[in-house]
């Protein structure tokens, strides 16, 4: 094999592993519903969860911004999603009145909340409080 075969042997095995990396799933918070969420908040520490629907605009327009959030700081807290209209108990107990709003549970207890489609810096602002 010459020089430059095996040169764009080396790139094309660097670019494939590239590729493969980026078509990776990016981490999915996980759905929340009534029937586990006490078991949710009695395993982890800080539990960061997003109230939202399907028909609700500004919680698409949040989606990307808590899942950008939620994957970097995964190993740190616990994030899942919240379809208020699947689990209206939950949002009636938590005052959940406006979508999107982000509930911040610390040793079982709420500590915080976001009403609306914070933008990135005030999330991982106010996560980072809870975090250590």
């Amino acid at each position: 094999m010459s020089e430059i075969e095996s040169l764009i042997k080396e790139i094309a095995e660097k670019l494939q592993k590239r590729a493969e990396s980026i078509k990776s799933p990016k981490y999915e918070p996980e759905s929340v519903s009534e029937d586990k969420f006490d078991e949710i908040l009695s395993k982890n520490k800080v539990v960061v969860i997003d109230c939202w629907a399907d028909w609700c605009a500004p919680c698409h327009l949040y989606e990307p911004i808590f899942k950008k959030i939620a994957e970097k700081y995964k190993d740190k807290a616990f994030f899942g999603r919240l379809n208020v209209d699947e689990n209206q108990k939950l949002a009636d107990k938590y005052n959940v009145l406006n979508i999107p709003t982000t509930l911040i549970f610390v040793d079982r207890q709420l500590k915080d909340s976001l009403v609306g489609a914070v933008d990135e810096n005030t999330l991982e602002d106010t996560i980072k409080k809870y975090i250590s």
